[in-house]
């Protein structure tokens, strides 16, 4: 059965029970809470040791093969220009809209923040390296960095460093074998998440008032992944099938919506991009991992759209042309640091954007705090549609990539 059955039968069971079967008790809802978070452990098992031992091996890789700059500079430049793209069409989507103001909801919540530089920074250059792999920071970028670091040095002096290069390319094959592993069976959890999922908005009574705002998000996704990126795709990859590579992605896809984890995702979406896209290893093991800490376009789009839906909702004044430019710019801005918080990127990225924004809004985030999750949920969606359709680019254009019949796909 491929992957995608398998995740599109838990997330219906799920759905199914969600509805049907009374989760009413607060026993219940806490049993339900902590198998989620049992489930994304489990999923995430296998993403830190895969992530430092081959993206170690593809920078040694293609350094061999004198692409790595121009793969990293192709990354870099995809990651902002679909970050531009995404926020400026989320933006004018929902100013021409204009959903109507809801009442402001008094609630106390407390959420995540981004690490100031000093802590990032400090976790880049610990004064004891080995702490990079006891702290319990939940983010990937100074263990993606230290790889980094490594892979450069395997080839000052071949014939010294082949034990450790071949150590990485080892441990890589291993660790990517779990998690095959676990992308065939996480699709059981799925049948928790979406339950989980379903039974959070049951108990949402103020998810009416949302109703707009969500459907703004459904129509933009829609767009985006159906229209706007295979377009873009099309005519870049010299008109290529788009669809061939969106069905390729489904997996992942799934996973991205009913998890709202990017580190989580990075699993399937490595797997697919292999196994379904043909994307070599080398292409693979560094371009998804920079998509999932850098890339946020699609959390950008979402943020936008929520703060713009804010910011209407406080005031009844129209916005100006500068207030308009502000919003993008600082939605696009503060997407760049979400890979640091995995699982509630948007979310920190509008109370980052509030607090700044100022004007008696700083708390203004927690007006949307009863579609959090789903906020959370279109936003990793779309930024993994964008980091699967980047990484066939850039291996199709490098005449790399392993074309695969679709009855062949997982």
């Amino acid at each position: 059965m491929k992957t995608w059955i398998k995740y599109a039968a838990g997330i219906i069971i799920g759905i199914l029970l969600g509805i049907y079967l009374p989760f009413d008790t607060e026993k219940m809802q806490g049993v339900l809470q902590y198998l989620s978070s049992l489930v994304i452990n489990m999923g995430m098992f296998a993403v830190y040791p895969l992530v430092f031992f081959s993206f170690g091996y593809s920078i040694f890789k293609m350094r061999q093969e004198k692409i790595l700059l121009r793969v990293i500079l192709k990354s870099f430049l995809a990651i902002a220009a679909s970050g531009i793209i995404l926020v400026i069409f989320g933006t004018l989507t929902v100013l021409f809209f204009s959903p109507e103001r809801i009442p402001i909801i008094i609630q106390s919540r407390t959420v995540e923040s981004f690490p100031n530089y000093r802590d990032i920074l400090g976790n880049l250059f610990p004064q004891n390296i080995f702490t990079i792999f006891s702290s319990n920071r939940n983010f990937l970028i100074p263990l993606t960095f230290l790889s980094f670091v490594i892979g450069l040095n395997f080839s000052f002096d071949k014939v010294m460093t082949r034990p450790a290069y071949q150590l990485f390319n080892a441990m890589s094959r291993i660790f990517y074998h779990i998690g095959i592993f676990i992308t065939e069976v996480i699709g059981l959890g799925f049948i928790i998440l979406s339950a989980t999922m379903v039974l959070e908005i049951r108990n949402t009574p103020e998810i009416e008032l949302f109703k707009q705002l969500l459907a703004i998000l459904s129509l933009n996704s829609i767009l985006v992944i159906f229209g706007i990126l295979p377009l873009i795709f099309y005519f870049i990859s010299g008109k290529q099938n788009p669809y061939k590579i969106l069905y390729a992605m489904t997996a992942p896809l799934l996973s991205a919506f009913i998890t709202g984890n990017s580190y989580l995702t990075l699993l399937s979406l490595t797997r697919s991009g292999k196994e379904n896209m043909g994307i070599p290893r080398k292409i693979g093991a560094s371009v998804f991992p920079l998509f999932t800490l850098f890339g946020k376009a699609g959390t950008a789009m979402v943020s936008a759209t929520a703060f713009v839906f804010i910011l209407n909702s406080y005031s009844s004044l129209g916005l100006t042309f500068g207030t308009v430019i502000w919003i993008m710019l600082f939605s696009l801005g503060t997407s760049f640091f979400t890979g640091t918080v995995p699982g509630v990127g948007v979310i920190v990225a509008l109370a980052y954007i509030c607090q700044h924004y100022g004007k008696g809004i700083e708390e203004g985030y927690l007006l949307i705090f009863p579609v959090s999750t789903l906020l959370i949920s279109f936003s990793v969606l779309l930024d993994t549609a964008v980091a699967g359709y980047s990484a066939y680019l850039f291996s199709f254009r490098d005449k790399g990539h392993k074309e695969i019949e679709i009855k062949d796909y997982i």
